[in-house]
């Protein structure tokens, strides 16, 4: 990425940018490519990623500043389903539904949140757009859209509306279903789904969003927005197969567990 500085720019604000952009290119932590059985490939994502996970994710007003790994299973589920659909090359389309430019800084991935008037890394390229995914759908939701739509919460989490928004920008279809068969024939079908978990189940005490990423025979893997290795402190816990942090699978049996009662099917039309 490059940055472009005006000539004459305050030497700390040159200084500022610099660390800035220092610190949104350090290498990929949790987030990356991974293997998921039977499927091949897959892009995965974290909301508590080590590089982002502390930025706060909120609405512009009030004073809370709660961090992106509390809340960010929308938006990384979401960024999960769009950029294992679409090409890479297709992701930054989301740009031209911005109010104002999509960018980062250190405290928070909201422009108006910043508590320290940081310079902004702003998201320019492809890979910008393909790396930081999550945090753009995280902004589009706290209402940096030209739709109007502000779904992340006052209470915990992030309503669903900013996906049937994000879906319309990247010329994408989006279709609820509580019908777990009909998600899986999605899947099959080459459709990206997300699960939402209700709380009580293998996954959450509160609500969560999943991708559900491969079906085969015997299990349901599941890319885990939250990347963690022990889920024996959740109801039917104990049921699930950690591959690897943020790789997980359910027997066909034990998918109950989880507790998924509604599925988000993304589709793109031929």
């Amino acid at each position: 990425m490059c940055a472009v500085l005006v000539i004459g720019a305050h030497a700390s604000f040159a200084d500022d940018m610099a660390l800035t952009e220092a610190y949104f290119t350090q290498p990929e932590t949790y987030s990356g490519m991974v293997e998921v059985p039977g499927k091949g490939m897959m892009r995965y994502y974290a909301q508590n990623d080590a590089l982002w996970g502390e930025l706060t994710y909120e609405r512009e007003e009030g004073d809370a500043a709660r961090p992106f790994r509390d809340g960010g299973c929308g938006p990384t589920a979401g960024a999960m389903a769009v950029a294992n659909l679409l090409p890479e090359e297709e992701l930054p389309k989301i740009a031209a539904a911005a109010k104002q430019e999509y960018s980062l800084c250190p405290c928070s991935l909201n422009k108006g949140k910043c508590v320290h008037y940081h310079a902004r890394y702003v998201l320019t390229t492809q890979r910008d757009f393909v790396r930081f995914l999550p945090l753009v759908f995280g902004d589009f939701a706290t209402g940096n859209n030209t739709a109007g739509v502000r779904s992340r919460s006052n209470a915990q989490g992030t309503a669903t509306g900013f996906l049937y928004e994000i879906a319309k920008v990247y010329g994408l279809t989006l279709r609820a279903t509580s019908d777990y068969d009909e998600a899986i024939r999605a899947l099959q079908s080459g459709d990206t789904v997300v699960g939402h978990a209700s709380r009580g189940g293998a996954l959450t005490n509160t609500g969560h969003y999943v991708l559900l990423a491969h079906y085969d025979s015997q299990r349901l893997y599941i890319l885990d927005p939250l990347c963690r290795t022990d889920y024996s402190g959740y109801a039917g816990g104990k049921k699930i197969e950690v591959i690897q942090p943020g790789l997980i699978a359910l027997a066909h049996e034990n998918v109950r567990a989880a507790n998924m009662g509604v599925f988000f099917i993304f589709h793109r039309g031929e």
